[in-house]
C-alpha cells in the first residue's frame, strides 16, 4: 500500500501542474490587451468619409495575425477595433487606406445597403490602389500602451 501513496501526490502534482501552466499559456496566448486608438485621413489636406483603415502588425503571421480596422466618419477620424473590441494591441504596424466609391443611388430613391466586409471587385478605389496593399503603402504607426491619438495619415 505505501507505493499508492506515493503515486497519488504524484498524480495530484501533475495535474496541478498542468492546470497551471494551462492557464499561464491561455493567458499568453489570449489576445493582448487592448489600447484605444484614434487617427485621422486626410487626402490634400481635406477629411475623407467611409474610408476602411486596417492596421497589418509588422512581422506577424499573414494568416493568423489580428488587424485592427476602423472606418472613417465625416471629419476623417476613426477609431480602431480589434474583432469586436475596441482598441488595438501595442506594436509597430503597416497601415492600408481603402477608400471605395459609393454606388450611385438606383432611380426611385430605393435605399442600397452596402456590404463592407468585402468589396466588390468592380468597386473603384479613389486612391487609385496606392495606400491599399500593405506591400507597397508607406504608412506606418505605433501603438503604444495606453489611450493613443496618432498624427493624422496625410494621403496625397
Amino acid at each position: 500500500m505505501p507505493a499508492r501513496h506515493a503515486f497519488v501526490p504524484r498524480r495530484v502534482g501533475g495535474a496541478a501542474l498542468l492546470l497551471l501552466g494551462s492557464l499561464l499559456l491561455s493567458s499568453c496566448s489570449g489576445s493582448a490587451a487592448l489600447n484605444p486608438v484614434k487617427g485621422k485621413v486626410l487626402l490634400k489636406g481635406q477629411p475623407i468619409k467611409g474610408a476602411v483603415v486596417t492596421f497589418h502588425p509588422k512581422g506577424g503571421n499573414e494568416v493568423t495575425a489580428q488587424r485592427p480596422a476602423g472606418v472613417t466618419g465625416d471629419d476623417g477620424t476613426f477609431a480602431l477595433t480589434t474583432g469586436t473590441k475596441d482598441g488595438a494591441p501595442a506594436g509597430d504596424y503597416t497601415v492600408t487606406v481603402l477608400w471605395l466609391k459609393a454606388p450611385e443611388a438606383p432611380k426611385g430613391g430605393k435605399k442600397i445597403v452596402i456590404n463592407t466586409e468585402a468589396a466588390d471587385a468592380d468597386s473603384e478605389d479613389l486612391l487609385k490602389g496606392r495606400y491599399a496593399d500593405r506591400a507597397r503603402s508607406a504608412l506606418t504607426a505605433e501603438v503604444k500602451s495606453g489611450a493613443n491619438e496618432l498624427q493624422p495619415f496625410a494621403l496625397e
